[in-house]
Order: C-alpha cells, then structure tokens, then sequence
C-alpha cells in the first residue's frame, strides 16, 4: 500500500518564515493534488499591551478576529485561483500549537508544513520551539521549513538510519514525496562509536531499506557515521552534501540527559538549515514495504 498526501495543514502569522513554508506547502500540494488548510492562530497575549498580559479575562478586540479572518479568507482564495486546488481558510484562537495540532486531527490531514524558530533561553532550552511541540504532539507527519528557505523542490534527501524502533517505517509515509521529486536518497547509517556490535545489526536494516529502494527504482547513495553526536553528525552531512530536505523518525527520547539537551529531532530542527520531515512510526505501522511482502520493521 503506496501513502498518499491527499491533504496539508499550513499555519500562517503572516511572517516572512510563515510565508516561506507556505510557498513550500502549496509546491507539495500541487505536485499532489492535495488540499490546503491555511490556519492562523490568534495568541491573546500577542495583541495586549504588557500591562494587559497578566489580566486572565482579557480576549483580542473583535476588530482584531475580523480583520484576521479576511486576510486568511483572501489568502486562501488567491491560492485557490492560482493553483485549482480546494483551499480552506480558518482562524482559531489559543495556544498555537495546541490549535494547530488540533486541527490537524479534526480534519485528518497528511500533513502539516510549519515555519521552524529555533529556541533560545531558558525557557528556550526546556520548553523547545513551537514548531517541535507540533512535532511532538502532532497525529501526522510534520515538515518544519527554516526561516530563510526558498527552494520548493526536494532533488536530495538525506535518509538517518538509527537503531530504533520503527526505524524505517517513515520510507512508507516519503516515498510520494521522494517519487513526484525524482529524489535521490543519500542513506545515512548512524552507529555509536561504543558499541562494535550495533554496526551488523546496522548493515541488516539498511540492506532491507535498499531492496526496497531498489524495487521503487529510488537512486540512492550509502554512507556511515559512527559518533556521540548523531545530530551535528546529520547536520553536517546535509551541508556537506547540498541536501534538500532531512527524513527523521520522530521518537521522542525520554531520559534525563536527552530532555535536558534536547531530544535527537528537536536539536535537528532547532539548527539545521534543511527542511526536516519528522514522521512518528505509528503513523505507518499497519502499512508494508511495497513489492517486497515484508512487514515494516516494529
């Protein structure tokens, strides 16, 4: 069973980084024919004065709700007349990523493209980005756009292969958006540098990610990387290599030492330059590789 990208929720603050992951989001979904979902969300601290944040009652002027309102509404009707697809403009009110990630439930969307801040701080430094709470807490896959982006196109991907479960599964959910790009794929094995036995067991869950390539007719390319640091390893090998996007497996770590630093997707998105793509396994676990008749890896 092939995925298909039927749908894509885009959120807007009308920035000039929102902006670019809306660019990238309608390119995906006219490569797809997939339905667009604008959605800006209204944050009542944004429009109050500082004396005004502490005031729990207080709700952003209707003036404010209305003038939101129909410039999502034009924006979805400029998309809709330039491109042919079905566009839907909504405005909620709340905490964003709460919204966002709410919405993407009720409407059962593919996926979200959301612009990517890094964190800074310290509240910067517990709390993550808003983009990766989305990532975190999100029922579909996730493409965070850095700020400065412009490309729309997806001519490399750079692939990590951990050893963790579910590890290959988000090759089910890509591999539209590989194919409609004509993607090669540069698989990036990553091994612990103190751990020799975790290299075979490596090699076994690349070689079964290469068959399958193989009988998709996917280009692809193959590399390791044995390290501590499994996030500045794929950030720099997606500069070294000119990639267009980044495919991780979105677990999220839970041990002490990872939720302080940050866990492996949120340190990737919080300082890469890429597009990153962070599917959680469960979203394909009941899906097969295609033509080769093996259960995805658990």
């Amino acid at each position: 069973m092939k995925s298909q990208i039927k749908s894509i929720l885009i959120p807007t603050d009308f920035s000039e980084s929102s902006d670019n992951a809306l660019n990238v989001g309608i390119s995906i979904a006219e490569r797809h024919k997939a339905e667009i979902i604008l959605l800006h969300v209204i944050d009542r601290f944004a429009y109050l004065q500082p004396a005004e944040v502490f005031l729990p009652d207080v709700r952003p002027l209707p003036d404010i709700n209305y003038m939101i309102e129909n410039r999502i509404k034009e924006f979805a009707e400029n998309i809709k007349k330039k491109t042919g697809l079905e566009v839907k403009g909504k405005v909620r009110s709340g905490q964003p990523f709460e919204q966002i990630c709410r919405l993407a439930f009720e409407e059962e969307v593919s996926m979200i493209v959301i612009a990517s801040h890094g964190s800074g701080g310290l509240r910067g430094l517990f709390m993550g980005s808003e983009a990766y709470r989305v990532v975190k807490n999100a029922t579909c896959p996730v493409l965070t756009i850095p700020g400065k982006w412009k490309d729309k196109e997806f001519n490399k991907v750079l692939f990590p292969v951990r050893l963790i479960p579910g590890a290959l599964e988000k090759y089910i959910y890509s591999r539209p958006i590989i194919e409609k790009n004509n993607s090669e794929l540069y698989l990036l094995g990553l091994t612990d540098t103190k751990d020799a036995e975790n290299k075979e067991e490596l090699d076994q869950l690349v070689d079964k990610l290469k068959v399958q390539l193989q009988n998709d007719r996917i280009r692809y390319q193959t590399s390791y990387c044995k390290g501590d640091d499994f996030p500045d390893e794929v950030i720099k090998k997606a500069k070294e290599l000119g990639i267009d996007l980044i495919i991780l497996t979105a677990n999220i770590d839970t041990n002490w030492k990872n939720f302080f630093i940050g866990p492996f997707v949120q340190q990737v998105i919080n300082h890469s330059n890429n597009p990153v793509l962070s599917i959680k396994p469960s979203y394909t676990s009941k899906e097969q590789f295609h033509n080769t008749g093996s259960d995805i890896p658990e």
